[in-house]
């Protein structure tokens, strides 16, 4: 095992998600502060 040091706190967001029959559902990612602002970007 490595070690991780974490660099923010956890963040939900919420995405939409289409299922194989084609209906959308909200789903909660939960991600670290610091990858949801690269992805923002």
């Amino acid at each position: 095992m490595s070690k991780q040091s974490m660099t923010g706190a956890p963040v939900c967001t919420w995405v939409a998600v289409t299922d194989a029959s084609g209906r959308t559902r909200m789903e909660a990612r939960w991600s670290v502060a610091t990858a949801v602002a690269a992805q923002a970007a």
